[in-house]
């Protein structure tokens, strides 16, 4: 039947279809707003299988910082475990089925360990082997690179260390930090994990205005700067490059010990969370700013009332586990390697 109210339109040509398709994925700029869309890293490595020229645009490095601001790294769930107890459990939080398989893997066995860091798909972990305490690297999204044992420190006398994740891959298998107070100067070490010997990476001795303060927590470098919290509720920033310090003011409502610091998302920066009572505010501290009084207000006094309300006697302790970002590029292979 021909024309009327109830006629379908003719299907498109096999041929028509097949020009359309090749018109727009043959077209760089359209490739690459495809790509950008495609939501997960898992589901961009699958698509850069494709062709030579997909990995090229997949791995280039500008689209992937476009695509790491559009898709942020996925939260795959937290590593739980009650204070009194070693035995930890994985729970997901995400359902998205792109992830299954980096949830999969990061449901990891049970084991009698306690997380003392994770960054990038890694985890720092104190692991009681026999009754031996070793302090080891796991990579639960990366099951092929096994169990990294780290050696002892090679400490020096009177010195503070400090045991972190490297904040990129390409950095070893894990840093440390090695400060040494000598009156008003302060003797920086920063070590690397290499193939399981621990290899100097860069030193220096930076001048204090005055006697260095005794030092409370230490953090993890963000950006080439070394934090640390001293005894004085001052926060004492350390640049190894320039080998230079300052001292950055808490905020003038910051005026207990009720706080904690902690890195910034992407390593912008650091997270100053205060409680009064209860309520939580949060300042932002720009890593790369000189201002030492340049703290920013990012939420202010927010209720968690029905928290603190609870007086189980239950202390859980909870590690966000994340995405490992960049993604790994595997080679194409022969039957795929085409360059359309």
């Amino acid at each position: 039947m021909r024309g009327g109210a109830g006629a379908q339109p003719a299907p498109p040509q096999p041929g028509a279809s097949a020009a359309a398709i090749s018109a727009v994925l043959g077209n760089d700029d359209p490739l690459r707003e495809i790509l950008v869309r495609l939501g997960f890293p898992t589901t961009l490595v699958h698509a850069a299988l494709v062709a030579k020229r997909w990995l090229r645009h997949a791995s280039d490095p500008a689209f992937l910082r476009r695509f790491r601001d559009r898709h942020p790294p996925a939260l795959l769930g937290f590593y739980l475990r009650e204070a009194l107890f070693l035995r930890r459990r994985f729970v997901a939080v995400s359902q998205a089925p792109e992830l299954a398989t980096a949830i999969h893997r990061a449901s990891i066995a049970d084991e009698s360990f306690i997380i003392r860091g994770c960054r990038n798909g890694r985890l720092l972990v104190c692991d009681w082997n026999i009754a031996v305490l070793e302090k080891v690297v796991l990579s639960p999204l990366h099951p092929t690179r096994g169990k990294i044992v780290v050696p002892p420190l090679p400490r020096g006398p009177n010195s503070r260390m400090r045991l972190f994740l490297p904040e990129q891959d390409d950095n070893g298998d894990a840093v440390a930090v090695e400060l040494l107070k000598m009156g008003t100067k302060l003797q920086v070490l920063l070590l690397t994990l290499q193939s399981g010997v621990w290899v100097g990476h860069n030193s220096a001795v930076i001048f204090i205005r005055e006697t260095v303060p005794d030092i409370g927590r230490i953090l993890m470098p963000v950006c080439g700067r070394i934090y640390m919290l001293t005894g004085s509720r001052h926060i004492l920033r350390l640049d190894m490059a320039a080998a230079s310090s300052s001292v950055l003011q808490l905020p003038d409502r910051v005026r207990t010990d009720n706080f904690k610091l902690s890195r910034a998302e992407e390593g912008s920066g650091l997270i100053l969370i205060h409680a009064e009572g209860y309520m939580l505010s949060i300042w932002g501290l720009a890593a790369n700013s000189d201002d030492v009084n340049g703290s920013e207000l990012v939420y202010d006094r927010i209720p968690v009332r029905e928290a603190c309300d609870r007086h189980d006697d239950v202390m859980v302790i909870a590690v966000p586990f994340k995405m490992v970002w960049p993604p790994t590029f595997p080679a194409l292979r022969e039957e795929n390697n085409q360059e359309e």
